[in-house]
């Protein structure tokens, strides 16, 4: 893991909501510095959650997300579930927390 990620998971009458913050720069390759330049792209461009070991979400994401994106994602579960996400950015490093279900 390269970076860490803030999360919440909490169950209310059988609804898992979820809450993600990551932690990036997220550049669009379209931004110019001071000098001018074009700042390269750089961006989380994929993601997924995993809920007691299985797939429940899968993510592609791209250049136009906010600098330290936040998610917000439901679905059906009970306290006590383990949810994993896992972002990866576009140099390949991962950013991923794992939590269970309040």
């Amino acid at each position: 893991m390269e970076g860490s990620i803030r999360i919440v998971a909490r169950e209310e009458n059988g609804v898992v909501a979820v809450k993600v913050v990551i932690p990036h720069p997220n550049e669009s390759g379209k931004r110019k510095d001071e000098q001018g330049n074009l700042v390269p792209a750089y961006f989380v461009k994929e993601g997924k959650a995993v809920l007691n070991g299985q797939l429940i979400l899968d993510m592609q994401l791209g250049p136009s997300i906010s600098r330290d994106p936040f998610l917000q994602f439901r679905f059906s579960g009970r306290k006590g579930d383990r949810l994993a996400v896992e972002f990866v950015d576009s140099k390949l490093l991962r950013y991923a927390a794992d939590v269970i279900v309040a």
